[in-house]
């Protein structure tokens, strides 16, 4: 969880409230001073929020799972199941827990739970139902030493773009790369307004802010000969590892591609400061993606049987992306829910 508040202030569609699920090995655990050697596993997982309050919809808030659960190695499920039941048993109606899983996807290994997330006695009523899902993302792309043993191993057509669309941009724009440029949040907030997919203000002054919560941040430029912003690169490095968290480019160069020139440079930049995989915060469409090393995530979606939860669970189906991992889980046929 390196870097956690810049994820913490993260923007997204709806206010979120975030909670940090510790689960120990001991009964007695102090919190406010929790001993590592105790705990089993963390989970950070965020509740929506409307008019300021609480509405006891939960879900993870990283599509990749590399900023939502930690455990020891074979402790993964566990510890969310056990998360996802204290969340349950402390009121929340709708849950959804997506957490890496080191195996991948085709493995013979299970990852079904052992038992239901949410233990009830016999006899008495179901409290919930569940489910559990696993899916395959495009993860990283593997960084070789050079960055021709790198192309190399890039499909085709990509390795072609990397490199065609960087020299064309260098011999009719004056293309110049600046691995580490300074700005004024003025001058970002003007570039963002002449953006092609413009961000509102309030996030890109963001972008900016939250520069200074990572701890090596990366701010990467491109000028034309005249000396003109035409895309920007905001990123970080930690662990040996390098992610694109947001990239900014000018509009009326969309034949350029300079989305494509920018990471050709970055790439190069980062393997020759020893990264080893390239990251890209949310994904990305473009074919660069059949290239990335396939991971697994799984998902755990928890509804708790009451009136309340069958109403959050509607008002979620409605109200937040078609595309959002809870309303796929919610709006899925053929799941397999079952009673806990």
């Amino acid at each position: 969880m390196h870097d956690l508040g810049f994820f913490l202030a993260k923007p997204g569609a709806m206010a979120r409230i975030p909670h940090l699920l510790l689960v120990s090995r001991e009964k007695q655990f102090d919190a406010d001073a929790p001993r590592l050697d105790d705990l089993l596993g963390v989970l950070l997982i965020f509740e929506y929020r409307a008019m300021g309050w609480g509405t006891g919809a939960f879900a993870t808030n990283d599509r990749s799972g590399r900023s939502t659960l930690l455990a020891l190695p074979g402790l993964e499920q566990k510890v969310a199941a056990l998360a996802v039941q204290a969340l349950v048993q402390r009121g929340a109606q709708v849950v959804l827990a997506s957490y890496r899983h080191e195996s991948r996807i085709g493995d013979s290994a299970a990852h079904a739970l052992d038992q239901p997330p949410l233990q009830v006695p016999d006899g008495e009523k179901r409290r919930a139902r569940w489910v559990t899902r696993d899916r395959a993302i495009n993860g990283y792309l593997p960084l070789e030493a050079t960055y021709d043993a790198t192309l190399a191993k890039i499909g085709q057509r990509t390795r072609s773009n990397l490199r065609y669309y960087r020299r064309r941009a260098e011999k009719q724009l004056g293309c110049i790369f600046s691995p580490a440029i300074e700005i004024t949040r003025e001058e970002l907030l003007k570039l963002n307004g002449e953006c092609m997919y413009a961000v509102p203000a309030s996030v890109a002054a963001w972008r900016y802010d939250s520069l200074k919560e990572l701890s090596v941040p990366l701010l990467m430029g491109l000028k034309d000969r005249e000396g003109r912003w035409l895309s920007l690169l905001g990123g970080r490095r930690y662990g040996g590892w390098s992610e694109i968290l947001w990239q900014m480019n000018r509009e009326g160069y969309a034949t350029d591609s300079l989305s494509t020139v920018m990471r050709s440079y970055f790439i190069e930049h980062e393997i020759a400061q020893g990264s080893t995989r390239l990251y890209i915060e949310g994904g990305t469409p473009q074919p660069i993606r059949f290239s990335f090393v396939e991971e697994k995530l799984i998902d755990l979606a928890v509804v708790r049987c009451s009136a309340v939860g069958w109403l959050m669970s509607r008002l979620v189906r409605h109200t937040i992306s078609p595309d959002n991992e809870l309303a796929k889980m919610l709006n899925g046929k053929d799941l397999g829910w079952q009673d806990c």
